[in-house]
């Protein structure tokens, strides 16, 4: 198909109860109704984009666990504005706690990476402190911003808390106020596709977590299972690092509170 096709405004035969439900079941994201017209509207953007022929095909694929179609949902009902160096202040913790426990090489997850913002922030902050043994693996469920992360191409808006400095020297100037990353800050960082809802298991255990500004979007269940997967690769002691405008209203399993929006896992 093309990447964009007429689409009638007047086609709004969506089963939204039940693709709300397939989102749930699929990414964890609790849709209210009182959010079914954004729903909607994204969902036309879909089919105006070519993803389906109409509404029809759309709620039959997502139905029959398409899992094509779910990818491209993905694109659509996440959530992927950030920039660089936002709250730094976990960024301290974290060169703090390296430098104390000197365990060697770091590993470190970025769940939910988005287009890569933070997991070139951390990098960046290492390195900065004089931290070079770590690798950062970067994850998030849609392919579209794991793409745009790949090309680390960013506009010059990402970059309104970042140090001019910092910025000459990890990227290079591009045209129309874009700024490319330098290749050897990607050679720190491993993409990959990953949806915190699967019972995702890496190779070996990481000492740090960051899934920051992601459970706003889950209800209690869907945290329960993110934080479930996430503790599984976490190591004892290990950091996890959420973001500082979310509350956990419950004590995670295995993890215990040290600071602000800071867990650190017991066992």
């Amino acid at each position: 198909m093309s990447d964009l096709c007429e689409w009638d405004a007047s086609d709004t035969d969506f089963r939204l109860d039940e693709i709300a439900s397939a989102i749930y079941r699929k990414f964890g994201i609790k849709v209210g109704k009182d959010t079914y017209e954004r729903l909607k509207f994204r969902l036309g953007d879909m089919i105006r984009r070519g993803c389906c022929a109409d509404s029809e095909e759309l709620c039959s694929r997502l139905s029959a666990g398409d899992e094509q179609c779910y990818e491209a949902l993905a694109g659509f009902v996440t959530t992927s504005h950030t920039f660089f160096f936002r709250d730094p202040e976990q960024f301290a913790v974290l060169v703090s706690d390296i430098r104390r426990n000197e365990n060697g090489r770091v590993r470190i997850w970025c769940a939910a990476c988005s287009t890569g913002e933070e997991a070139y922030s951390i990098a960046m902050t290492l390195l900065d402190a004089g931290i070079t043994g770590f690798h950062i693996t970067a994850t998030d469920v849609n392919r579209n911003v794991l793409a745009a992360f790949n090309r680390g191409v960013y506009h010059e808006n990402r970059f309104f808390r970042t140090d001019d400095a910092v910025r000459r020297r990890y990227f290079v100037p591009e045209e129309d106020g874009y700024w490319s990353i330098d290749r050897r800050l990607r050679d720190f960082v491993s993409i990959k596709e990953v949806n915190l809802m699967d019972s995702v298991r890496f190779p070996g255990l990481f000492d740090y977590v960051f899934c920051r500004n992601v459970f706003i979007y889950f209800d209690e269940k869907s945290r329960k299972r993110a934080l479930e997967n996430i503790t599984a690769n976490l190591r004892k002691d290990g950091l996890l690092f959420i973001g500082q405008s979310e509350v956990l209203l419950f004590e995670p399993a295995k993890l215990s509170r040290t600071g602000c929006s800071t867990y650190r896992r017991k066992d």
